[in-house]
Parts: C-alpha cells; sequence; structure tokens
C-alpha cells in the first residue's frame, strides 16, 4: 500500500471510529433524534460510509516477493528488500503506471521461502491464494523458485525474478530471470582476478543446493575460458557452520583465489576461518557483497573481510533513472548499500512491460518483455536473450560490476563486464 493510501485509510478509520462514537452518543440522548431528524441521521451514516472509500480510489498493482528473510541467505534479503521497497516508492512518487486511462499504483507483498523448495511453495501459495499477487518478482534462491514457479506458471502469473542460478525453461513460459547468470558472473569475476588481481590459480567451494550444482557445471564447462588452473573443488552443506575441515584440504593446495558459490552467511564464516587457518590469498563469490557488510563484518571480521570480491555498483553505471532512484533508495535507506541494480529493476521493467502492453494478460506482457527494449536504471539498454541457450527467449542480462572490500563498510570498485547469452 502506497503512503498516501495508508494515511488516508487510517485516517478514515480514524474519522469512522470518531463518528460511530458520536453517533453512538446521539442514541443515548433521545432528544437528539426528535431535534435534528431523520435526515441528520441519514447523513451521518453517509459521512460514515464515504470517507474510508477514499481508499479504495487508487488501483494497485499486487506485486509478491518470496525471499530468504530467515536461514543462510537472508543477508541477500534485507538488501533486496530495500530495494523493492524503495524502486516501489519510486514509481509511485512518479504516478504509477498507466494503463488504458487509468493509474495503477505498485503494492509490494512479501513471503519467507527459507531458501529451500518447500518454504518457496509455502511462499507463493500464501501469496496467491491469500494476499491475492497479481505478479511475482525478486526471488533469488533456485530451490524456492523450483517449489513455486510450477504454481505460478498454472495460475498464469508473470515472474521476473533474479536468481543467477536457476535457467528459463520453456516449461515456465511467464517466468523471466532479469539477471546475469552464475556462468557468466563467474566468468566476469575470474577475468578481474586474473587481469587486475595476478590471480593464477582457483578452487571452487559449492553449497549443496540447486545454485552450487549449476556453479559446478558452469566450473567444468567455462575452465579454459576462464583462464585459471583450478586446483580442486569442494561440495558443503547449506546448513554447515564448521567449514575448517573442507578448508584444511582446500588450502594444501595453495590457491590464489577462493571463489564460493554460497549463501553469504557462508560465505561470511567461510572468510572468517580461512584466514583463521593463514589463507592470504583472494576470496570471492559471484553474487552480491552482502547488503548489511556491517553485520557480514560481524561474523567475517573487518580485517579478514579485506579483499573479499563480490558485485556492488558504481555510480558510472547508472542511467539519469538510476541516479533519481538511487538518491531516493539512500535517503530511505542509509545504512544498507545497493549490490547489484537488478533487484530493483526487475519491479522496474516489469511496469514498464504492463503498461507498453496496455493490459493485464499474462501473454500479451510476456511477448512485451521477450521482444521489447528496456531503459531502466542502467545506462544500457536491457532485452531479452537466451533462446539458442535455453530454448526460450526470457532472460535478460545486466552488467555485472565487481568490487573489493577494503575496510570496515568500505568497497573499492574494480570494474565491470558487459554479458549476453545468445
Amino acid at each position: 500500500m502506497s503512503t498516501r493510501q495508508h494515511w488516508v485509510g487510517e485516517c478514515g478509520e480514524l474519522i469512522q471510529m470518531d463518528n460511530e462514537r458520536r453517533l453512538g452518543k446521539m442514541f443515548t440522548q433521545k432528544h437528539w433524534v426528535g431535534r435534528y431528524g431523520v435526515g441528520f441521521l441519514v447523513g451521518v451514516f453517509l459521512l460514515i460510509c464515504l470517507v474510508p472509500s477514499v481508499s479504495w480510489a487508487e488501483k494497485i498493482i499486487k506485486v509478491g516477493v518470496t525471499n530468504a528473510f530467515t536461514g543462510p541467505a537472508a543477508q541477500w534479503a534485507i538488501v533486496s528488500k530495500a530495494d523493492m521497497d524503495s524502486i516501489e516508492a519510486y514509481i509511485n512518487s512518479k504516478g504509477g503506471i498507466t494503463v488504458k486511462g487509468e493509474t495503477y499504483k505498485v503494492n509490494t507483498i512479501y513471503a519467507d521461502d527459507k531458501y529451500t523448495v518447500a518454504g518457496g511453495r509455502a511462499a507463493g501459495e500464501k501469496l496467491i491464494y491469500i494476499d491475492k499477487v497479481d505478479f511475482f518478482v525478486g526471488s533469488f534462491g533456485s530451490d524456492p523458485i523450483a517449489g513455486w514457479a510450477p504454481l505460478a506458471t498454472k495460475e498464469k502469473k508473470v515472474a521476473v525474478v533474479g536468481s543467477t542460478a536457476w535457467n528459463p525453461k520453456p516449461e515456465w513460459p511467464y517466468l523471466f530471470r532479469l539477471a546475469a547468470n552464475d556462468d557468466e558472473r563467474s566468468n566476469a569475476l575470474c577475468s578481474l582476478a586474473k587481469e587486475k588481481l595476478g590471480c593464477k590459480s582457483i578452487y571452487y567451494i559449492f553449497a549443496d543446493d540447486l545454485t552450487g550444482k549449476t556453479g559446478k557445471e558452469g566450473a567444468a564447462k567455462f575452465e579454459k575460458t576462464r583462464g585459471l588452473e583450478v586446483k580442486g573443488s569442494v561440495t558443503v552443506p547449506v546448513s554447515t557452520t564448521d567449514f575448517y575441515p573442507f578448508l584444511g584440504n582446500a588450502l594444501k593446495t595453495n590457491p590464489d583465489f577462493l571463489l564460493c558459490t554460497t549463501p553469504p552467511g557462508a560465505t561470511a564464516l567461510i572468510v572468517k576461518q580461512a584466514r583463521e587457518l593463514g589463507y592470504k590469498g583472494r576470496i570471492g563469490c559471484p553474487s552480491g557483497i552482502p547488503g548489511d557488510i556491517k553485520k557480514w563484518q560481524g561474523i567475517a571480521g573487518v580485517e579478514a573481510s579485506k579483499g573479499f570480491i563480490g558485485i556492488l555498483l558504481s555510480y558510472e553505471e547508472f542511467s539519469p533513472a538510476g541516479l533519481e532512484y538511487q538518491a531516493l533508495r539512500d535517503k530511505k535507506f542509509p545504512d544498507i548499500k545497493s549490490t547489484v541494480m537488478s533487484y530493483p529493476m526487475q519491479t522496474h521493467v516489469l511496469m514498464m512491460a504492463i503498461q507498453k502492453a496496455q493490459s493485464f494478460d499474462p501473454d500479451e506482457i510476456a511477448k512485451v518483455l521477450r521482444t521489447g527494449e528496456f531503459h531502466s536504471l542502467h545506462k544500457l539498454p536491457l532485452r531479452a536473450s537466451g533462446e539458442k541457450t535455453y530454448g526460450i527467449k526470457n532472460h535478460i542480462s545486466n552488467p555485472v560490476g565487481y568490487s573489493t572490500i577494503v575496510g570496515e563498510d568500505k568497497t573499492e570498485y574494480l570494474g565491470f563486464v558487459e554479458v549476453s547469452t545468445p
């Protein structure tokens, strides 16, 4: 619900309560009825009924977001919720969108998917059948997406999501990914590690989930093009907190670079424990630098986290709309840094597609998403691709920018790589 709508609705309730209290007093004093007559009471009743109706005047598009608000991936949810709340405020501050002469504003509704398949299914059921959402955006875990995607497909809910490891599928025609995939991100990260940081060898740490499985497949597929000697790899349970045995074996190979395809809480522990074991090389993650860096450093340690590499934006990448959005976001959430611009762009691109389609029909919106070009928060335009790779043109890449942590809540920008999927 927008701020204005919430304010009007809240005031309407207060006015209604006050009028009901006064009306009750009138009935207790019978001479009021005789003095003012039935006409006056009818007018009061009309006032009671009409005031709350102001809150119904605005038309609302309900957008559902499943994310891991609990569990090892909760750090991602912190920053992505800030982004989703901010893009909602940004779009609504522009007056929303117009479809066939009627104005609509965005209302973002959240559900905890717990970063599991079962959690994703439960979150999807809540959003579709209880919250009655119209669309999905912003789900990031491959496992939870696998939980709710079949349900969203059945109900024809268009979704623009950001999981880097989940791949578009012909059997899910209404799901679109707006993010560089894990292979593209890892290729970009390895290129930066090699060319800018002088790394020559790599050791992979994968989580035992769909994201880790995809990362492992990509590491084998792109071993030669990444140009780093692979010293080995290990797959760890998602719930692991003791990484010392895994790291002990990994560090014996003396890699220049540890690449972690793990949730942010687990990655922070890997950083902490690797440094305690004396590792001096680089550590990175193809996904974002954790949203709340201070909290993340509270686990990893400030000194241990120095040199960690992950996605973080540079203002050089922003379009004029992106700069305006970021100013709003910085004011709204000054303590939570943006990481990847794909988080807020999912809602932004979806709203632009609806407005361009001038329809809420899922097939019409999907057609626009597959064929249109979107000028969103990045300087570079966004367009769908992936038909050759995935069998369906439902993938929208966006540039990958990387930074390294250099101190307490401080980062240094390394550069970005423009990527696309055939």
